[in-house]
Parts: structure tokens; C-alpha cells; sequence
């Protein structure tokens, strides 16, 4: 079956992306986008591993219960294994 007929429209990319930032951070604040990314991101990282060396859940600072915290058991157990 000819389809020939058929055409798609292919916009290029410099007509829908902005100059601006990449992922909602301010072409300003970083010197390139993995910079700014994570520079941005950065301080949510230290907090997550913190919590995670504290068997506490990443998100809600919580203490793990249930199967996280029996994975979080294995884990550390692993880990110290590795030390």
C-alpha cells in the first residue's frame, strides 16, 4: 500500500525549545547545564544520603518500616561485609 501521499510536519527544535535554562533552572545560575543541574540538585542528594545512612525513608524522613527496612538491614549488612 502506497502511502506517499502522507507528509509529516517536522518542526526544528530551535522553534520550541527556549533559551533558557535546562529542566527549570536559569540559563543564569550555572555555567553550563550539568553545572547548574547540579548545583541545583545537590543539597537534595546530601539530605537522601542521610537519611538513608540513618535507615530513615529518603522522601519523608520517616524511620523505614516493613520490607524497606528489612532491605535497608541487608544493605548495611552488605556493606559492612565490604568495609
Amino acid at each position: 500500500m502506497d502511502q506517499s501521499f502522507h507528509k509529516i510536519g517536522v518542526r526544528p527544535k530551535s522553534s520550541y525549545v527556549q533559551n533558557g535554562g535546562i529542566r527549570g533552572i536559569p540559563a543564569s545560575e550555572g555555567g553550563t547545564s550539568n553545572e547548574g543541574y547540579s548545583k541545583h540538585k545537590n543539597p537534595n542528594v546530601k539530605l537522601y544520603a542521610k537519611r538513608w545512612e540513618q535507615g530513615l525513608d529518603i522522601w519523608t524522613g520517616e524511620p523505614l518500616t516493613g520490607s524497606g527496612l528489612t532491605d535497608w538491614q541487608n544493605q548495611m549488612k552488605r556493606r559492612n561485609q565490604l568495609e
